[in-house]
């Protein structure tokens, strides 16, 4: 399960010219948190023993039925500090959403990416 934690604002302007200039300005904004069900292969593959190295990762998705998509990858090194703590640090390769509106003007829809860094802590038990 992939949790969202979203904001979103808007801005817009618009003016008309001809017949008088008018001019207005509106805006809106919102956050929601949205859970998002995931499947896909996962892995790791441990390096050495002592102490413990390893490599890990995994690709996850979600087909949202004709309304979009879900899609995310990434991989890790980590080292064990003690036998139930380990620390990782990898690459987020992509994380991607498409959410489309299927209505017959399509005013609506969201392209999401984001990819970077990432740094943790896994505890085990």
């Amino acid at each position: 399960m992939n949790v969202f934690d979203t904001h979103a604002s808007i801005k817009a302007v618009a003016q008309v010219t001809g017949g008088g200039a008018r001019s207005t300005t509106d805006s809106a904004g919102g956050s929601l948190i949205v859970p998002i069900p995931v499947a896909g292969p996962e892995f790791r593959l441990c390096l050495t023993k002592s102490p413990r190295l390893f490599v890990e990762g995994n690709v996850y998705g979600m087909y949202f039925f004709g309304y979009g998509n879900f899609v995310s990858a990434y991989g890790d090194i980590g080292v064990a500090v003690v036998q139930q703590l380990s620390l990782n640090a990898g690459y987020q390769l992509g994380s991607r959403l498409v959410v489309n509106n299927n209505s017959s003007n399509n005013r609506i829809g969201l392209n999401l990416i984001q990819q970077g860094p990432m740094a943790g802590l896994q505890f085990s038990f």
